[in-house]
């Protein structure tokens, strides 16, 4: 591989790790705030379930209350039986006793029924509240994480930087221009190998006089506008 060739290869590597260390950077904050609103969107799920055990509290203490107004009605009810001066008097109380202490049993029913319900909310709401404490922790190990690691990416990135201005130096003044709008366009993706006898990028085949160009060191770009470079095939051992 020429000079110019090796050192087209080195630019389009150290631009590539340029990317990924800088993709790293910027991806960091984004996964800090998909956790955060993954804590938000708990903290509502837990505040929502709250409110129901709440109104369910509420429920069932309205049911009580109504439960003994009724055994109080029943009780006043049952002590007028005796002071009855007919039989008529006499079975429509009774039949009133009878219908309140119905109603009793549906209401003592459905306290049960509103008891069962409460605790099994309780318990739901203590779960929730300890894989609340769970992604709080992890949100805040892996924010600390990205913290630490930056000003290390950030090093590495700034002797990649130093290193690609180094290697890109080699480029000839009239090449400089479209290639700094090709990396502007493109990124790493600038430049473009040719393994074999297409280009890397767009696949489009390349003529004779082009790779015997390319393989001397000539500076080409392809018809995707890429800046290509030669890539000797691996020789194959016996």
């Amino acid at each position: 591989m020429t000079a110019i060739n090796s050192g087209l290869k080195e630019i389009h590597d150290l631009r590539e790790k340029l990317e990924q260390l800088t993709s790293q950077i910027e991806k960091g904050p984004r996964q800090v705030q998909a956790r955060q609103k993954n804590v938000d969107s708990k903290k509502l799920e837990l505040e929502s379930l709250r409110s129901k055990l709440k109104h369910l509290k509420v429920g069932s203490e309205q049911k009580n209350l109504q439960l003994k107004s009724y055994e109080g009605r029943i009780h006043d009810l049952e002590g007028k039986l005796n002071s009855v001066s007919s039989n008529r008097e006499y079975d429509a109380l009774g039949n009133q006793i009878a219908a309140d202490k119905m109603a009793n049993s549906v209401l003592e029913d459905e306290i049960i029924e509103a008891l069962e319900g409460i605790d099994k909310m309780q318990s739901e709401i203590v779960a929730f509240e300890n894989e609340l404490i769970t992604v709080e922790l992890e949100r805040t190990a892996f924010g600390n994480t990205v913290t630490q690691k930056e000003p290390e990416l950030r090093r590495q990135i700034e002797e990649l930087q130093t290193r690609v201005s180094d290697v890109e130096s080699m480029l000839p003044a009239e090449i400089v221009l479209p290639y700094r709008r090709l990396v502007q366009a493109y990124g790493a993706r600038a430049l473009a190998p040719v393994n074999g006898k297409s280009c890397g990028e767009c696949y489009v085949g390349l003529t004779a006089q082009s790779l015997v160009e390319l393989k001397s060191g000539r500076f080409k770009f392809c018809t995707c506008g890429r800046l290509m470079y030669f890539v000797e095939s691996p020789t194959a051992t016996l």
